[in-house]
């Protein structure tokens, strides 16, 4: 069976040309836009060139902070080692920094003091939630509610076209997104219908 994952709000808001992403980046209220959408959903947005890109709570607590001590610019960064060697500084005292030992470090200073391991990052990364997916099938059995027919369809595409319904919403019907469809719903076996003799 063939699956399609569910696009995460992560993967829509950072999807360029998205609806999302657009509203982020190419919208005359951007900036109050990102400011409302973190306010709701948490992490931050970090500009990486003419964009910006959302990182979620997840990320952003497996991430670090630092901030340089002349100017009081905060930045973010990832992965420790490789900020250490793009700005000449030494892993284990960015840990010292992060953990508290040691207030500045050629010219950093921690944003929060917080347990990391030295050299190691933090004691326990969190993880992403898994992507949900969705069951793509081109077979279904619908029940038709006014007359209690069973209707087995071997090609949902086939089907809709064949008796002028909406293949989008059959889809849905199909895939239990919707309830009902022009009188049709997904076949229970252990549900009674409307004009069922039984009940």
């Amino acid at each position: 069976m063939e699956y399609h994952e569910i696009k995460t709000l992560e993967d829509q808001v950072n999807f360029r040309g998205s609806k999302l992403w657009t509203q982020m980046n190419d919208n005359s209220k951007s900036a109050k836009f990102r400011a409302q959408f973190v306010q709701a959903h948490g992490g931050f947005f970090l500009q990486e060139g003419r964009y910006w890109v959302w990182k979620s709570p997840v990320e952003e607590k497996n991430g670090y902070w630092l901030k340089r001590a002349d100017t009081g610019e905060k930045v973010f960064f990832e992965n420790m080692t490789e900020f250490g060697k793009q700005n000449g500084l030494s892993a284990v005292k960015i840990c010292e920094l992060l953990n508290g030992k040691r207030k500045t470090y050629k010219g950093w200073t921690a944003v929060e003091i917080r347990p990391v391991k030295e050299a190691e990052g933090p004691r326990t990364k969190l993880k992403k939630p898994k992507k949900k997916k969705v069951a793509i099938t081109k077979a279904a059995v619908f029940v038709n509610t006014l007359t209690n027919e069973i209707v087995k369809v071997d090609n949902i595409a086939e089907f809709a076209k064949l008796n002028n319904l909406d293949y989008a919403n059959l889809r849905k019907l199909a895939i239990g997104k919707a309830k009902s469809y022009r009188n049709l719903k997904l076949f229970n076996p252990l549900e009674k219908y409307k004009e069922s003799p039984e009940g």
